[in-house]
């Protein structure tokens, strides 16, 4: 079995996950062997603690330069907020390091996005973004029966989600809405908080949250509209609704508690694909909602993917999703007008220090 040696830059919450993640990788011979934060104190913490748990301690570094110049690391997870991401992914491609799983956004413009991707498919480095909504088994199981005709064709997306920016939270449902049927995102129109509440990862960090439609394409030229309410005034939630040609399906994260529920209505088999010249009442239909959300499974096996197959690919998707908000921004800029996706020219230039 190949020995792979995992760094994890960044010790928050989500890059204990990360740890936790590789931690469930043991059998393909993945380990933790170094930890990094700013605060050095709550790293070197993290691996004494590590070590009481009955882990060989992993080095603790206070900085991520430090981290890579100790040499050693064959898998790269960066769990550190946006702005840090580019220099972060560059200097790994740099490094040669065989695989790098960076958090989303995977950038915070469009430039650096696309400067990230080109630099590790130059280095022969295995880049993926975390995008887990992706691999998390309830979004699978979603997304098949969507694609095995549940509502028939989309028409519209729509999600409401609090507690979260465009960059933070919003980005893994403008992903999940074109990765549900595999579609792209062509234009985007918003109108953001012009003053968002305090970003909760410090003031250098600009992050509002606001109302976002944004048109996709899919591979034959089928189009449908996504809207997401994505403000830090509403209460928590975590609610998607696909109305298609043939029904409507909803699925709620979290109410009722403690792992939500998923319900559809599609017209009867027979009146499908007829012509409808009448109200035809929909009926229920039996949809499978899964566990309840889990980070640390759908990180693991986004890692999985990472460092086996590779049959799930994420890079061009975390260009895509980092396209839509920063179209967002330059859309709200410009009182809700349209912005064509992908970025071109000055859009491209657009960097706001979401997290």
């Amino acid at each position: 079995m190949k020995d792979i040696r995992a760094a994890v830059i960044g010790l928050g919450g989500m890059g204990r996950r990360h740890v936790a993640a590789l931690d469930g990788l043991a059998d393909l011979g993945v380990r933790t062997t170094a930890v990094c934060d700013m605060n050095i104190a709550a790293a070197q913490e993290f691996a004494a603690a590590r070590a009481q748990a009955g882990f060989a301690a992993p080095a603790a570094h206070a900085h991520w330069r430090e981290a890579l110049a100790a040499g050693g690391v064959d898998l790269l997870c960066v769990a550190t907020n946006g702005p840090s991401h580019r220099d972060i992914v560059l200097a790994a491609a740099e490094a040669k390091i065989p695989f790098v799983l960076c958090e989303k956004p995977m950038s915070t413009s469009g430039a650096a996005a696309r400067e990230m991707a080109a630099a590790c498919e130059a280095a022969g480095t295995r880049l993926a973004v975390n995008l887990c909504r992706r691999f998390l088994t309830r979004c699978l199981l979603f997304r098949n029966a969507l694609r095995a005709g549940l509502v028939g064709r989309p028409r519209r997306f729509w999600s409401v989600v609090g507690g979260g920016g465009v960059g933070c939270v919003g980005l893994h449902y403008f992903d999940y809405a074109a990765w549900l049927f595999d579609a792209r995102p062509v234009w985007v129109s918003a109108e953001l908080t012009e003053n968002p509440a305090p970003n909760v990862r410090g003031p250098q960090f600009f992050d509002p949250g606001g109302q976002v439609s944004v048109g996709f394409e899919c591979a034959d030229g089928w189009r449908f509209t996504g809207d997401f309410e994505l403000s830090e005034d509403v209460p928590r939630a975590s609610r998607c609704m696909v109305v298609g040609t043939e029904g409507v399906a909803e699925t709620d994260d979290y109410d009722p508690p403690p792992a939500g529920a998923a319900r559809a209505k599609a017209r009867p088999a027979d009146q499908r694909g007829v012509v409808k010249t009448r109200l035809v009442l929909p009926e229920p239909v039996p949809l499978d909602h899964g566990p309840a959300l889990d980070i640390v499974q759908a990180t693991r096996d986004c890692l999985a993917d990472l460092v086996g197959p590779f049959a799930q690919p994420t890079v061009a998707a975390g260009v895509e999703s980092v396209d839509v908000v920063l179209g967002a921004h330059l859309s709200s800029q410009n009182r809700g007008a349209r912005v064509a996706l992908p970025l071109s020219g000055a859009g491209l230039a657009l960097d706001v220090p979401i997290t």
